[in-house]
């Protein structure tokens, strides 16, 4: 298993972010075993997102990453 952190701008809600993330998972056939909001501080969401294949994780940081 690998967990990885991205932080997004505040621009969207939490949900919306989560939302987009896990229609990019769906699409791409990418499971996560787990994915959540981390915290929250400055206007800027931090989520973690566990994978059981590092390739996966690797292309939501690829996906998502800053």
């Amino acid at each position: 298993m690998r967990s990885v952190e991205i932080t997004r701008s505040g621009a969207l809600s939490v949900a919306d972010h989560l939302a987009d993330m896990q229609r990019w998972l769906n699409h791409a056939g990418n499971p996560a075993t787990d994915l959540h909001a981390a915290r929250i501080l400055g206007g800027r969401v931090t989520f973690t997102a566990t994978f059981r294949q590092a390739a996966d994780a690797d292309r939501f940081l690829r996906a998502f990453g800053d």
